[in-house]
């Protein structure tokens, strides 16, 4: 038998801003997702400035459409929230239970005090994430101070799983961050609080032949062309009972929406068929 995990899936609609909210609820239900990220950026539905009147605006278009939205692609800085946590207060007032925290860079001062600076901000942002209940999850993601499992571990160990999780991106661990699923979810366990569920593959310019990369490239493709081991990713989250939300992340044909969305069905058709030759369920 197989073991059982509860998954939603998810949209980070990035490439269908051009869409207002209810034609972005149609587009999920036409891709057999579940329901959708809200995501927090200037120049899409929710701005950080217009958060207080643009969230509650857009969430009620959605929920009128029948689709529970709880997860916040947010990005707000650790060092910002702490100053003012009035954005918590926002986000779980309006029924958004987690939201992804932004990414931490390398300072001046090198990879190992900027991994102690993260970890201490992260002390002082999770008492204010349990304060408003509303969970922080850190996704690994390249060109970032913490692209790996191992060492996002030395920055959120000992701290409470209940308001501080993390969101394995095969896409992008693939650009330097990859290791062991198996060992990754091992490890990380109760902070397991979503998959960022996007691929890569390499090509080769041969023109590029002689450069010191020998030509090779990494580019986004979905999830049945790409190099990841979909059917490994998945018995390994199994393995720790992972209870999140899968978010696909369609970057392919992002200036051709309408094949994009083609592509995005048959990414959530084959991760749902393996979920289910896994013997994995998933949440109604």
């Amino acid at each position: 038998m197989g073991r059982m995990m509860d998954v939603i899936f998810s949209l980070f609609p990035k490439f269908y801003k051009h869409l207002d909210a209810d034609r972005l609820a149609a587009v999920v239900r036409e891709t057999g997702l579940d329901t959708t990220n809200v995501i927090i950026r200037d120049g899409f539905w929710v701005t950080a400035a217009g958060l207080a009147t643009e969230l509650p605006a857009f969430l009620r278009i959605l929920r009128a459409e029948g689709l529970n939205v709880t997860f916040a692609s947010a990005g707000f800085p650790a060092a910002q929230l702490i100053a003012d946590p009035t954005p918590l207060a926002i986000l779980a007032g309006n029924g958004i239970t987690e939201f992804r925290l932004g990414y931490f860079r390398e300072t001046k001062d090198g990879p190992r005090s900027s991994l102690g600076a993260a970890r201490k901000q992260l002390e002082q942002l999770i008492p204010l994430c349990e304060r408003h209940r509303i969970r922080a999850v850190y996704q690994l993601h390249h060109d970032t101070l913490v692209s790996n499992p191992s060492a996002v571990w030395h920055i959120v160990q000992g701290l409470p799983a209940r308001w501080l999780g993390i969101e394995l991106d095969p896409g992008n661990q693939g650009f330097e961050g990859f290791e062991d699923w198996g060992r990754s979810t091992r490890l990380l366990n109760e902070y397991l609080a979503a998959a960022g569920i996007k691929d890569t593959a390499l090509n080769r310019d041969i023109q590029a032949a002689g450069n010191p990369d020998k030509g090779w490239r990494r580019t986004w493709v979905p999830i049945d062309e790409g190099v990841t081991n979909w059917h490994d990713f998945v018995r390994s989250l199994a393995e720790i009972d992972f209870a999140g939300a899968f978010i696909f992340m369609p970057f392919y044909n992002k200036d051709e929406p309408d094949l994009m969305t083609v592509k995005l069905k048959r990414e959530v058709a084959y991760l749902r068929g393996i979920i289910k030759t896994s013997r994995i369920n998933r949440s109604a």
